[in-house]
């Protein structure tokens, strides 16, 4: 080959990459934009001071999710050591804008909220964090997503439509970094599971988002039911029997890794003082369960989430039997746990906590079809010629 086509080979490359990049750091915007307009970021400064101070709003569990709150606190004295020295910024800029068309209740919030000393450092880098975040979450999908699709264009089709439902899964939130973080451990893991990397990069992200949030539990399950084999395993006769365990070192590793996620969720609770579960609308349980299947709540939260992920569920149900065998296993594992832990737990309507099972089961599967739909066509197209 010429040395000219290489070098336009290689350019080629990166402009990809950078196209790539550069739609993703887009996409990544959206979702705060929505955050702010639409739903509740501008208490993320009231709730964020409330977690440092010791006294969240709602105390079990906002209290115990201390990873983000600390590294925000931590960025915030850098800035203000740092940037904030060289630019003060609430000394060079005033926030009292002239309104030239109506607001919606949120941002007449928001920019009052900028008149408190210090809210405005603070904001900058809540949202720098977050879009940080949401970056690092559609970068990971692509990644995924790739190991099991071809297309790069389906994969950014994909990557897409998680940005717009991260941008309708905002119903009563603030910025929820330790949502999106839990998103990313999860990603993770998952990366480390299908790419065979070493499996100890698992025990980081474990400890990790147990300092995150409590649905970090799932990770290492996730790992353990990576290796366990169910191919010979028959619809028609299902039996125990047929299951293929893991070697005797993967279930001594899991456990590890659920001993090393309760030391940390025991600890935090030992620490800042344990209170039991706040009430939200009903208790947990059996009357959350009812409030969400049934009820003014249930129709609202069936809404959101056809909002947030369509009816790709019923897609998935119905050509289930077509899927990759480890897709189908994920998906029978997390995604009814997870519901159903969500359903009998807190209001359904808040459907960003129902972002991992899309993101990481879901949106794959979808895509996989998809293209296993279009490979199909072609081939009946091209003996049809």
């Amino acid at each position: 080959m010429p040395l000219s086509d290489t070098h336009t080979l290689q350019n080629n490359f990166k402009l990809s990459k950078w196209f790539i990049i550069i739609c993703l750091a887009l996409l990544a915007l959206y979702p705060i934009y929505k955050n702010f307009y639409y739903s509740q970021a501008h208490l993320t400064y009231e709730r964020h001071i409330a977690v440092i101070e010791k006294r969240s709003e709602f105390y079990n569990p906002w209290q115990y999710r201390v990873l983000m709150p600390y590294i925000n606190q931590g960025l915030f004295w850098l800035y203000n050591h740092s940037i904030d020295k060289i630019y003060p910024i609430e000394q060079k800029i005033n926030f009292n804008f002239h309104k030239t068309s109506g607001t919606v209740e949120q941002t007449d919030q928001f920019l009052k909220l900028m008149q408190t000393p210090g809210a405005a450092r603070y904001m900058i880098i809540f949202i720098l964090v977050r879009w940080a975040l949401n970056f690092l979450i559609l970068l990971l999908a692509w990644r995924l997503w790739r190991h099991f699709i071809k297309s790069d264009w389906l994969a950014l089709l994909g990557v897409n439509f998680i940005a717009l439902a991260m941008g309708n899964a905002v119903a009563i939130a603030d910025l929820a970094f330790n949502t999106y973080a839990d998103i990313i451990f999860y990603l993770l893991a998952a990366l480390i599971i299908v790419e065979k990397k070493n499996k100890m990069w698992l025990v980081p992200i474990t400890i990790l988002s147990s300092f995150n949030r409590e649905t970090g539990m799932l990770i290492p399950a996730l790992y353990f039911i990576s290796q366990v084999d169910f191919s010979q395993m028959c619809a028609g006769k299902f039996s125990f029997k047929k299951i293929i365990w893991p070697h005797l070192s993967t279930w001594m590793f899991t456990a590890v890794l659920y001993l090393l996620f309760l030391a940390v969720f025991v600890y935090l609770r030992w620490y800042f003082g344990y209170q039991p579960q706040q009430m939200w609308k009903v208790p947990a349980g059996w009357p959350m369960l009812k409030l969400n299947l049934m009820s003014a709540v249930g129709l609202k939260g069936y809404l959101e989430l056809i909002g947030t992920f369509g009816i790709f569920p019923l897609i998935i149900l119905y050509k289930f039997n077509a899927f990759q065998k480890k897709k189908k296993k994920w998906f029978l594992f997390l995604a009814p746990i997870w519901f159903l832990v969500h359903y009998i737990s807190v209001p359904a309507y808040q459907t960003r906590l129902f972002l991992v099972p899309i993101i990481l089961i879901f949106m794959p599967m979808i895509l996989w079809l998809t293209e296993q739909h279009i490979f199909s066509l072609s081939v009946k197209l091209k003996l049809n010629q």
